[in-house]
């Protein structure tokens, strides 16, 4: 019986606090649920080189038990910016954010239903 291989992706992501730039995980575990079960730090050249900004992910996005977290302060929740819609950790203690890749300030609402992302090859 040949092994399918799974379906995973990398989003590119920024610390909040830190500012420093890491990839996000995601495996497809169910029709249209993604689980991110790993973050590792990663220089923002390094990312396009690897093209982890040119795919999009939908469906619910779900941070797995084994998520170790940002791996600059170790953040265990994710946000979306409303306005560029990139990721960065979320500390889950403020209502309101700022978002380390265009500084825009907004308040948290709502769940991540798509995020951009690259294939791992």
């Amino acid at each position: 019986m040949k092994e399918t291989k799974p379906e995973v992706v990398v989003v590119m992501a920024r610390c909040s606090h830190e500012k420093g730039g890491f990839g996000l995980r995601f495996e497809k575990k169910d029709r249209d649920a993604w689980f991110a079960d790993w973050a590792f730090a990663i220089k923002e050249s390094t990312a396009r080189r690897e093209r982890y900004d040119t795919n999009t992910i939908s469906g619910s996005i779900i941070l797995d038990p084994h998520y170790p977290g940002c791996p600059y302060c170790k953040s265990m929740n994710i946000v979306r910016c409303g306005r560029c819609n990139k990721v960065s950790c979320y500390d889950g203690k403020h209502e309101i954010v700022v978002c380390p890749w265009c500084n825009n300030k907004s308040k948290i609402e709502g769940h991540i239903t798509h995020l951009d992302a690259g294939g791992d090859r």
